[in-house]
Protein backbone atom coordinates (compact mmCIF):
# COMPACT_ATOMS: atom_id res chain seq x y z
CA UNK A 1 0.00 0.00 0.00
CA UNK A 2 1.45 3.45 -1.11
CA UNK A 3 0.65 5.70 2.29
CA UNK A 4 2.07 8.38 0.63
CA UNK A 5 -0.07 8.36 -2.06
CA UNK A 6 -3.16 8.04 0.12
CA UNK A 7 -1.97 11.13 1.96
CA UNK A 8 -1.64 12.58 -1.79
CA UNK A 9 -5.09 12.19 -2.74
CA UNK A 10 -6.48 13.34 1.01
CA UNK A 11 -4.95 16.42 0.73
CA UNK A 12 -6.32 17.14 -2.45
CA UNK A 13 -9.76 16.73 -1.58
CA UNK A 14 -9.37 18.32 1.66
CA UNK A 15 -8.23 21.66 -0.67
CA UNK A 16 -11.08 20.54 -2.83
CA UNK A 17 -13.16 20.46 0.09
CA UNK A 18 -14.37 17.57 -0.33
CA UNK A 19 -13.73 16.53 3.31
CA UNK A 20 -15.66 13.41 3.48
CA UNK A 21 -13.80 11.86 0.68
CA UNK A 22 -10.53 13.04 2.74
CA UNK A 23 -11.50 11.73 5.80
CA UNK A 24 -12.29 8.37 3.71
CA UNK A 25 -9.02 7.92 2.32
CA UNK A 26 -7.20 9.68 5.57
CA UNK A 27 -8.77 6.72 7.72
CA UNK A 28 -7.10 3.94 4.97
CA UNK A 29 -3.88 5.42 5.32
CA UNK A 30 -3.58 5.35 9.29
CA UNK A 31 -5.04 1.82 9.14
CA UNK A 32 -2.21 0.54 7.01
CA UNK A 33 0.40 3.25 8.70
CA UNK A 34 -0.40 3.35 12.53
CA UNK A 35 2.21 5.37 13.47
CA UNK A 36 2.04 7.95 10.88
CA UNK A 37 1.73 11.31 12.47
CA UNK A 38 1.60 13.27 8.66
CA UNK A 39 -1.44 11.32 7.77
CA UNK A 40 -3.50 11.37 11.31
CA UNK A 41 -3.16 15.05 11.34
CA UNK A 42 -4.17 15.80 8.32
CA UNK A 43 -7.13 13.64 9.00
CA UNK A 44 -8.11 15.24 11.94
CA UNK A 45 -7.68 18.84 9.80
CA UNK A 46 -10.37 17.13 7.38
CA UNK A 47 -12.51 16.30 10.02
CA UNK A 48 -12.29 20.03 12.30
CA UNK A 49 -13.14 21.48 8.70
CA UNK A 50 -16.05 19.52 8.07
CA UNK A 51 -17.76 20.71 11.28
CA UNK A 52 -16.05 24.29 11.34
CA UNK A 53 -19.40 25.76 10.65
CA UNK A 54 -21.42 23.46 12.51
CA UNK A 55 -20.06 21.55 15.13
CA UNK A 56 -22.32 18.40 16.39
CA UNK A 57 -24.27 18.27 19.22
CA UNK A 58 -23.72 15.68 21.98
CA UNK A 59 -27.22 14.53 21.27
CA UNK A 60 -25.93 13.72 17.35
CA UNK A 61 -22.42 12.41 18.54
CA UNK A 62 -24.16 9.94 20.99
CA UNK A 63 -26.89 8.77 18.12
CA UNK A 64 -24.32 8.50 15.37
CA UNK A 65 -21.59 7.74 17.37
CA UNK A 66 -22.90 4.83 18.79
CA UNK A 67 -21.43 2.10 16.38
CA UNK A 68 -18.30 3.51 16.90
CA UNK A 69 -18.29 3.13 20.30
CA UNK A 70 -19.58 -0.33 20.40
CA UNK A 71 -16.41 -1.06 17.50
CA UNK A 72 -14.19 0.65 20.35
CA UNK A 73 -16.25 -1.65 23.34
CA UNK A 74 -15.79 -4.54 21.21
CA UNK A 75 -12.18 -4.26 20.04
CA UNK A 76 -10.97 -2.78 22.98
CA UNK A 77 -11.35 -6.45 25.15
CA UNK A 78 -8.23 -7.11 23.27
CA UNK A 79 -6.04 -3.93 23.07
CA UNK A 80 -4.14 -5.17 25.22
CA UNK A 81 -2.26 -7.19 22.79
CA UNK A 82 -3.69 -6.24 19.64
CA UNK A 83 -4.60 -2.24 19.97
CA UNK A 84 -4.70 -1.19 16.10
CA UNK A 85 -8.02 -2.30 15.77
CA UNK A 86 -9.05 -0.46 19.16
CA UNK A 87 -7.01 2.39 17.88
CA UNK A 88 -9.24 2.44 14.32
CA UNK A 89 -12.29 2.59 16.16
CA UNK A 90 -11.43 5.45 17.85
CA UNK A 91 -10.28 7.16 14.67
CA UNK A 92 -14.12 6.05 13.09
CA UNK A 93 -16.00 7.75 16.16
CA UNK A 94 -13.45 10.84 15.87
CA UNK A 95 -14.25 11.34 12.64
CA UNK A 96 -17.99 12.40 14.42
CA UNK A 97 -16.47 14.28 17.23
CA UNK A 98 -13.12 15.03 16.60
CA UNK A 99 -12.43 16.86 19.80
CA UNK A 100 -13.82 14.07 22.21
CA UNK A 101 -11.56 14.31 24.98
CA UNK A 102 -11.69 10.89 26.38
CA UNK A 103 -11.92 9.51 22.88
CA UNK A 104 -8.39 11.02 21.98
CA UNK A 105 -6.57 9.72 24.74
CA UNK A 106 -8.25 6.67 24.32
CA UNK A 107 -6.24 6.65 21.19
CA UNK A 108 -3.18 7.80 23.08
CA UNK A 109 -3.22 5.27 25.34
CA UNK A 110 -4.01 2.24 22.69
CA UNK A 111 -1.05 3.91 20.47
CA UNK A 112 1.30 3.76 23.10
CA UNK A 113 0.61 0.43 23.90
CA UNK A 114 0.84 -0.54 20.82
CA UNK A 115 5.05 1.32 20.28
CA UNK A 116 3.38 4.02 18.22
CA UNK A 117 4.84 7.39 19.83
CA UNK A 118 3.87 9.38 17.50
CA UNK A 119 0.02 8.62 17.36
CA UNK A 120 0.13 8.89 21.20
CA UNK A 121 1.87 12.38 21.28
CA UNK A 122 0.00 13.78 18.68
CA UNK A 123 -3.50 12.42 20.68
CA UNK A 124 -2.88 13.45 23.50
CA UNK A 125 -1.70 16.99 21.96
CA UNK A 126 -5.14 17.09 20.29
CA UNK A 127 -6.62 16.88 23.33
CA UNK A 128 -4.57 19.69 24.96
CA UNK A 129 -5.16 21.76 22.42
CA UNK A 130 -9.05 21.37 22.43
CA UNK A 131 -9.04 20.70 27.14
CA UNK A 132 -6.21 23.16 27.67
CA UNK A 133 -7.15 23.23 31.13
CA UNK A 134 -6.67 19.35 31.73
CA UNK A 135 -3.81 18.87 33.86
CA UNK A 136 -4.22 14.85 33.34
CA UNK A 137 -4.24 15.30 29.35
CA UNK A 138 -1.02 17.58 30.38
CA UNK A 139 0.86 15.70 32.61
CA UNK A 140 0.54 12.13 30.23
CA UNK A 141 1.89 14.44 26.64
CA UNK A 142 4.48 15.67 29.30
CA UNK A 143 5.55 12.07 29.95
CA UNK A 144 5.00 10.96 26.20
CA UNK A 145 7.60 13.79 25.10
CA UNK A 146 10.05 13.03 27.22
CA UNK A 147 9.70 9.41 26.37
CA UNK A 148 10.59 10.63 23.09
CA UNK A 149 13.51 13.00 24.15
CA UNK A 150 11.55 16.02 23.51
CA UNK A 151 12.59 17.51 26.55
CA UNK A 152 12.27 20.92 26.14
CA UNK A 153 8.58 20.23 25.06
CA UNK A 154 8.06 18.56 27.88
CA UNK A 155 8.75 21.08 30.13
CA UNK A 156 6.84 23.89 28.66
CA UNK A 157 3.69 21.05 29.29
CA UNK A 158 4.85 20.72 32.56
CA UNK A 159 5.20 23.94 33.27
CA UNK A 160 1.08 24.57 32.07
CA UNK A 161 0.54 21.67 34.37
CA UNK A 162 2.13 23.82 36.78
CA UNK A 163 0.82 26.90 36.59
CA UNK A 164 -2.92 25.04 36.18
CA UNK A 165 -2.84 23.30 39.98
CA UNK A 166 0.95 24.89 41.66
CA UNK A 167 -0.02 21.88 44.46
CA UNK A 168 0.25 18.79 41.91
CA UNK A 169 3.35 17.50 43.19
CA UNK A 170 3.76 14.85 39.96
CA UNK A 171 4.15 17.83 37.62
CA UNK A 172 6.22 19.87 39.82
CA UNK A 173 9.01 17.49 40.48
CA UNK A 174 8.48 16.22 36.52
CA UNK A 175 9.26 19.97 35.91
CA UNK A 176 12.21 20.39 38.17
CA UNK A 177 13.38 16.94 36.80
CA UNK A 178 12.65 18.17 32.65
CA UNK A 179 14.78 21.22 33.58
CA UNK A 180 17.38 19.59 34.85
CA UNK A 181 17.99 17.15 32.21
CA UNK A 182 17.72 19.98 29.39
CA UNK A 183 20.44 21.70 31.31
CA UNK A 184 22.51 18.73 31.01
CA UNK A 185 21.80 18.27 27.16
CA UNK A 186 22.69 21.89 26.53
CA UNK A 187 25.70 22.30 28.60
CA UNK A 188 27.46 19.09 28.78
CA UNK A 189 27.70 18.86 32.12
CA UNK A 190 25.63 19.13 35.29
CA UNK A 191 24.29 22.17 36.90
CA UNK A 192 23.33 20.99 40.57
CA UNK A 193 24.99 21.45 43.72
CA UNK A 194 26.88 18.07 43.61
CA UNK A 195 27.32 14.97 41.81
CA UNK A 196 24.62 13.24 44.68
CA UNK A 197 21.94 15.70 43.64
CA UNK A 198 22.60 14.19 39.98
CA UNK A 199 22.15 10.94 40.93
CA UNK A 200 18.79 11.72 43.21
CA UNK A 201 17.17 13.29 40.62
CA UNK A 202 17.85 10.69 38.21
CA UNK A 203 16.45 8.34 40.57
CA UNK A 204 13.47 10.72 41.26
CA UNK A 205 13.16 10.49 37.45
CA UNK A 206 13.10 7.21 36.93
CA UNK A 207 10.29 6.92 40.08
CA UNK A 208 8.52 9.04 38.43
CA UNK A 209 8.42 7.73 34.87
CA UNK A 210 7.58 4.62 36.78
CA UNK A 211 4.57 6.07 38.70
CA UNK A 212 3.08 7.67 35.85
CA UNK A 213 3.77 5.61 32.72
CA UNK A 214 1.26 5.47 30.41
CA UNK A 215 0.21 2.21 30.23
CA UNK A 216 0.22 -0.86 33.07
CA UNK A 217 -0.54 -4.19 33.22
CA UNK A 218 -3.15 -5.58 35.93
CA UNK A 219 -0.22 -7.01 37.68
CA UNK A 220 1.66 -3.56 37.62
CA UNK A 221 -1.71 -1.65 38.92
CA UNK A 222 -2.51 -4.34 41.64
CA UNK A 223 1.89 -3.95 43.07
CA UNK A 224 1.74 -0.86 43.09
CA UNK A 225 -1.22 -0.87 44.83
CA UNK A 226 -0.26 -2.94 47.38
CA UNK A 227 2.79 -0.75 48.25
CA UNK A 228 0.92 2.04 48.35
CA UNK A 229 -1.70 0.96 51.34
CA UNK A 230 1.27 -0.65 53.18
CA UNK A 231 2.87 2.96 53.32
CA UNK A 232 -0.18 4.34 53.93
CA UNK A 233 -1.13 2.53 57.24
CA UNK A 234 2.21 3.18 58.34
CA UNK A 235 3.31 6.91 57.60
CA UNK A 236 -0.22 8.47 55.67
CA UNK A 237 0.69 11.81 53.83
CA UNK A 238 -1.35 13.51 51.58
CA UNK A 239 0.68 13.16 48.46
CA UNK A 240 0.98 9.32 49.22
CA UNK A 241 -2.57 8.98 49.17
CA UNK A 242 -3.31 11.44 46.03
CA UNK A 243 -1.14 8.28 44.48
CA UNK A 244 -3.44 5.95 45.90
CA UNK A 245 -6.63 7.28 44.36
CA UNK A 246 -5.50 7.33 41.19
CA UNK A 247 -4.21 3.76 41.28
CA UNK A 248 -7.16 2.84 42.19
CA UNK A 249 -9.54 5.12 39.58
CA UNK A 250 -7.29 3.21 37.07
CA UNK A 251 -8.04 -0.07 38.98
CA UNK A 252 -11.96 1.01 38.23
CA UNK A 253 -12.15 0.83 42.30
CA UNK A 254 -14.01 4.29 43.01
CA UNK A 255 -14.79 3.23 46.19
CA UNK A 256 -11.27 2.80 47.40
CA UNK A 257 -10.27 6.10 45.34
CA UNK A 258 -13.01 8.44 46.77
CA UNK A 259 -11.69 6.66 50.14
CA UNK A 260 -7.97 8.05 49.63
CA UNK A 261 -9.11 11.54 48.61
CA UNK A 262 -11.34 11.94 51.89
CA UNK A 263 -8.49 10.98 54.12
CA UNK A 264 -5.63 13.20 52.62
CA UNK A 265 -8.92 16.01 53.02
CA UNK A 266 -9.61 15.36 56.83
CA UNK A 267 -5.48 15.72 56.99
CA UNK A 268 -5.65 19.03 55.02
CA UNK A 269 -8.86 20.10 55.11
CA UNK A 270 -8.19 23.38 53.80
CA UNK A 271 -6.76 22.42 50.90
CA UNK A 272 -8.69 23.50 47.93
CA UNK A 273 -6.83 21.20 45.37
CA UNK A 274 -7.57 18.09 46.75
CA UNK A 275 -11.47 19.14 47.23
CA UNK A 276 -11.14 19.89 43.72
CA UNK A 277 -9.32 16.59 42.75
CA UNK A 278 -11.83 14.61 44.08
CA UNK A 279 -14.30 16.54 42.80
CA UNK A 280 -12.66 15.86 39.08
CA UNK A 281 -12.58 12.24 40.15
CA UNK A 282 -16.50 12.50 41.08
CA UNK A 283 -16.76 13.70 37.45
CA UNK A 284 -14.76 11.22 35.89
CA UNK A 285 -16.38 8.56 37.38
CA UNK A 286 -20.27 9.89 36.18
CA UNK A 287 -18.56 10.10 32.73
CA UNK A 288 -17.27 6.47 32.75
CA UNK A 289 -21.17 5.49 33.87
CA UNK A 290 -22.60 7.44 31.32
CA UNK A 291 -20.37 6.31 28.22
CA UNK A 292 -21.16 2.58 30.08
CA UNK A 293 -24.27 3.31 29.52
CA UNK A 294 -24.52 4.03 26.28
CA UNK A 295 -22.04 1.55 25.37
CA UNK A 296 -25.19 -0.70 26.29
CA UNK A 297 -27.79 1.36 24.35
CA UNK A 298 -29.29 1.98 27.12
CA UNK A 299 -30.40 5.43 25.92
CA UNK A 300 -32.85 6.61 28.48
CA UNK A 301 -30.71 5.43 31.52
CA UNK A 302 -27.64 7.55 29.51
CA UNK A 303 -29.67 10.68 29.55
CA UNK A 304 -30.36 10.30 33.11
CA UNK A 305 -26.63 9.79 33.77
CA UNK A 306 -26.15 12.69 31.56
CA UNK A 307 -28.19 15.21 33.88
CA UNK A 308 -26.45 13.73 36.93
CA UNK A 309 -23.63 14.68 35.19
CA UNK A 310 -24.64 17.77 34.22
CA UNK A 311 -25.76 18.98 37.99
CA UNK A 312 -22.31 17.16 39.12
CA UNK A 313 -20.29 19.62 37.30
CA UNK A 314 -22.36 22.61 37.65
CA UNK A 315 -22.08 21.99 41.57
CA UNK A 316 -18.08 21.38 41.16
CA UNK A 317 -18.01 24.64 39.72
CA UNK A 318 -20.01 26.63 42.22
CA UNK A 319 -17.42 25.04 45.08
CA UNK A 320 -14.50 26.44 42.56
CA UNK A 321 -16.15 30.12 42.48
CA UNK A 322 -16.71 30.20 46.36
CA UNK A 323 -13.32 29.35 46.86
CA UNK A 324 -12.24 31.97 43.94
CA UNK A 325 -14.27 34.65 43.40
CA UNK A 326 -12.11 36.75 41.32
CA UNK A 327 -11.39 33.68 38.79
CA UNK A 328 -13.73 35.20 35.71
CA UNK A 329 -12.38 32.14 33.48
CA UNK A 330 -14.35 29.98 36.38
CA UNK A 331 -17.44 31.74 36.78
CA UNK A 332 -17.79 32.04 33.03
CA UNK A 333 -17.77 28.16 32.49
CA UNK A 334 -20.35 28.23 35.45
CA UNK A 335 -22.24 30.96 33.91
CA UNK A 336 -22.84 28.34 30.78
CA UNK A 337 -23.34 25.47 32.88
CA UNK A 338 -25.95 26.88 35.15
CA UNK A 339 -27.53 28.12 31.20
CA UNK A 340 -27.58 24.84 30.40
CA UNK A 341 -29.35 23.19 33.29
CA UNK A 342 -31.95 26.09 32.65
CA UNK A 343 -30.86 28.40 35.75
CA UNK A 344 -31.19 31.17 33.82
CA UNK A 345 -31.71 34.37 36.14
CA UNK A 346 -28.02 32.81 38.00
CA UNK A 347 -26.42 32.53 34.61
CA UNK A 348 -26.78 36.22 33.73
CA UNK A 349 -25.43 37.30 36.96
CA UNK A 350 -22.33 35.21 36.42
CA UNK A 351 -22.01 36.72 32.70
CA UNK A 352 -22.76 40.16 34.34
CA UNK A 353 -19.41 39.44 36.26
CA UNK A 354 -17.29 37.75 33.43
CA UNK A 355 -18.35 41.00 30.78
CA UNK A 356 -16.18 43.65 32.91
CA UNK A 357 -13.10 41.49 31.44
CA UNK A 358 -11.86 42.47 28.16
CA UNK A 359 -10.99 38.43 26.98
CA UNK A 360 -14.76 37.36 28.28
CA UNK A 361 -16.86 40.71 27.32
CA UNK A 362 -17.88 39.85 23.46
CA UNK A 363 -18.59 36.10 24.68
CA UNK A 364 -20.71 37.25 27.60
CA UNK A 365 -22.56 40.00 26.02
CA UNK A 366 -23.20 36.93 23.33
CA UNK A 367 -24.64 34.46 26.62
CA UNK A 368 -26.60 37.69 28.26
CA UNK A 369 -28.40 37.94 24.68
CA UNK A 370 -29.49 34.41 24.07
CA UNK A 371 -30.21 33.98 28.55
CA UNK A 372 -32.50 37.37 28.17
CA UNK A 373 -34.08 36.31 24.84
CA UNK A 374 -34.86 32.94 26.39
CA UNK A 375 -36.57 35.23 29.37
CA UNK A 376 -38.46 36.87 26.59
CA UNK A 377 -36.94 39.74 27.31
CA UNK A 378 -36.08 40.71 23.51
CA UNK A 379 -34.72 44.66 24.13
CA UNK A 380 -32.53 43.90 26.75
CA UNK A 381 -31.07 40.83 24.48
CA UNK A 382 -30.76 42.97 21.51
CA UNK A 383 -28.67 45.85 23.00
CA UNK A 384 -26.29 43.12 24.55
CA UNK A 385 -25.72 41.22 21.15
CA UNK A 386 -25.23 45.03 19.56
CA UNK A 387 -22.50 45.74 22.21
CA UNK A 388 -21.15 42.18 21.67
CA UNK A 389 -20.57 43.08 18.17
CA UNK A 390 -18.52 46.34 19.15
CA UNK A 391 -14.65 45.46 18.16
CA UNK A 392 -15.47 42.84 15.94
CA UNK A 393 -14.79 42.90 11.59
CA UNK A 394 -14.73 40.71 9.37
CA UNK A 395 -17.22 37.34 9.54
CA UNK A 396 -15.42 35.55 11.96
CA UNK A 397 -17.32 32.60 13.19
CA UNK A 398 -18.31 34.99 16.26
CA UNK A 399 -19.85 37.55 13.83
CA UNK A 400 -22.03 34.65 12.50
CA UNK A 401 -23.23 33.55 15.84
CA UNK A 402 -24.05 37.58 16.87
CA UNK A 403 -25.62 37.85 13.63
CA UNK A 404 -27.72 34.95 14.01
CA UNK A 405 -28.73 35.42 17.55
CA UNK A 406 -29.42 39.20 16.64
CA UNK A 407 -31.84 37.74 13.98
CA UNK A 408 -33.71 35.46 15.59
CA UNK A 409 -34.63 38.24 18.63
CA UNK A 410 -35.63 40.37 16.03
CA UNK A 411 -38.30 38.10 14.07
CA UNK A 412 -39.35 36.93 17.73
CA UNK A 413 -39.88 40.74 17.75
CA UNK A 414 -41.89 40.77 15.08
CA UNK A 415 -39.52 43.12 12.66
CA UNK A 416 -39.40 40.83 10.04
CA UNK A 417 -37.29 42.75 7.41
CA UNK A 418 -34.45 43.47 10.27
CA UNK A 419 -34.41 40.02 10.52
CA UNK A 420 -33.88 38.83 7.31
CA UNK A 421 -31.15 41.44 7.01
CA UNK A 422 -28.98 39.79 9.71
CA UNK A 423 -29.82 36.66 8.34
CA UNK A 424 -29.15 37.65 4.27
CA UNK A 425 -25.34 38.86 6.28
CA UNK A 426 -24.78 35.83 7.06
CA UNK A 427 -25.84 33.67 3.96
CA UNK A 428 -24.10 36.08 1.67
CA UNK A 429 -20.41 34.39 2.84
CA UNK A 430 -21.85 30.95 4.28
CA UNK A 431 -24.22 29.64 2.23
CA UNK A 432 -24.75 26.65 5.20
CA UNK A 433 -24.69 27.97 8.31
CA UNK A 434 -26.76 26.66 10.55
CA UNK A 435 -30.34 27.13 8.64
CA UNK A 436 -30.08 30.59 7.70
CA UNK A 437 -31.24 29.67 3.95
CA UNK A 438 -34.35 28.51 5.78
CA UNK A 439 -34.97 31.16 7.88
CA UNK A 440 -35.03 33.69 5.02
CA UNK A 441 -37.27 31.77 2.87
CA UNK A 442 -39.54 31.59 5.85
CA UNK A 443 -39.48 35.45 6.69
CA UNK A 444 -39.98 35.75 3.22
CA UNK A 445 -43.17 33.84 2.42
CA UNK A 446 -44.71 35.84 5.75
CA UNK A 447 -43.64 32.57 8.14
CA UNK A 448 -44.43 33.16 12.11
CA UNK A 449 -41.22 33.44 14.66
CA UNK A 450 -39.77 29.98 15.98
CA UNK A 451 -40.68 28.76 19.12
CA UNK A 452 -38.82 30.42 22.03
CA UNK A 453 -36.17 27.50 23.35
CA UNK A 454 -33.57 27.48 25.60
CA UNK A 455 -31.85 25.39 23.21
CA UNK A 456 -31.51 27.96 20.59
Amino acid sequence: MNIAKLIEKGEDALKKKNFDYAIEILLQAVSFAPNNREARELLRRAELKKFEHSYPSAGLVAVFGLPARLGMFVSGLSRKSNPEPFMMACEKFLTKDPKNRKVNMALGSAAAAGGHLETAIFAYQTAAEHHPNDTAVLKTLGNLLWKNGQIREAHEVYDRAVRLDPHDQDAVKARKNLAAEASLKETGFETARSSRDLVRDKEAAGRLEQETRLYRTDEDLATQRKSLEARAEKEPNVELLQDLAQVCKRMKDWEAAFAAFDRAIQMEPQNHALEFARGDLELEHLEEKHLALLREGKQEEAKTAEADLLGARTKQYRARVKAYPTDLNLRFKLGELLFKQGDVESAIAEFQQTVRDPKFRSESQLRLGRAFKSKGQFELALRQLEQAMEGQSGMSERVKEILYERGDVLERMGRSDEARTEFSRIYEVDIKYRDVGDRIRKLESGGSPSTLSLDD
